[in-house]
């Protein structure tokens, strides 16, 4: 799959779950940590990368009223939801813009504060994408992102992965899976560029879901996009296997929602 192709199928599916979107509660949990880690400072600029149904950038805008937002996405679905969600607030500070990462124009040190949640390891060109991103945050600002764990979402997603690979020969694209799942794989993307402090920290973000909520889970997140893959037939089956097995390992049908979370903030 080319970047074209990929970045196109990445929009499809987002758009695709929009609607769906928020029931996952860790995005909204993990949001409000985000969050709470920008510089008490007022007057902030503050850009949020692949912001989806505006979850951070909402976050920014409540704790920080007199910051300046600007939210790009490349989901219309999901973009026309977060500017639903900002107005039932009566949020003014934010701008939602569709548009590419990889295309961003804003001149060197426009931003005071760049925040990323969940998407940085989605970036085709993860190191290119990332020393650009550093160029438009200002001399002592920082970059904030988010990213799963490499026990996040497990043995679930294992169990989930292994079936499709097995028995239906479908996998993530490259190394998307692994990326930026423990420290070092953090410490390795920073130090490509450079910044003057960083900070990593791992939190918990864990609840109890049922059977069925987890395979809403995979139906309302980038997980759809292998789902997608599989015929309706095949779908019906998967999903029929997939499910027997995550029940086998539930108590009484309600499983451990493991989403943990490393959050990184790089000053410059």
């Amino acid at each position: 799959m080319d970047t074209i192709e990929y970045k196109q199928t990445l929009q499809t599916t987002f758009d695709k779950v929009s609607s769906r979107y928020d029931q996952n509660s860790f995005f909204g949990i993990s949001a409000k940590r985000l969050a709470a880690l920008l510089p008490a400072a007022e007057g902030l600029h503050v850009l949020d990368l692949s912001t989806g149904t505006g979850s951070v950038a909402i976050e920014i805008a409540i704790n920080y009223p007199d910051a300046k937002i600007e939210a790009i996405d490349l989901s219309r679905e999901m973009l026309d939801i977060a500017a639903e969600k900002a107005q039932e607030r009566g949020l003014t500070n934010i701008r939602f813009i569709q548009a590419d990462v990889d295309e961003l124009s804003y001149p060197a040190g426009r931003f005071d504060v760049v925040t990323c949640g969940y998407a940085m390891f989605f970036y085709p060109d993860m190191e290119a994408s990332y020393r650009a991103i550093c160029k438009t945050v200002k001399p002592g600002g920082q970059l904030i992102c988010s990213s799963f764990t490499d026990a996040a979402f497990n043995p679930h997603a294992e169990l989930f992965l292994h079936r499709l690979k097995t028995e239906y020969d479908v996998s993530p694209p490259g190394d998307l899976k692994d990326r930026l799942k423990t420290t070092k794989n953090w410490q390795t993307l920073v130090e490509s560029s450079d910044y003057t402090d960083l900070e990593i920290i791992e939190e918990p973000i864990r609840y109890p879901v049922s059977v069925d909520e987890w395979w809403g889970l995979l139906n309302s997140a980038a997980y759809k996009s292998l789902l997608d893959q599989l015929k309706p037939e095949q779908l019906e089956a998967f999903k029929r296997e997939h499910t027997a097995e995550v029940t086998a390992i539930s108590d009484n049908g309600m499983i451990e929602l493991n989403s943990d979370t490393l959050f990184c903030k790089v000053t410059f």
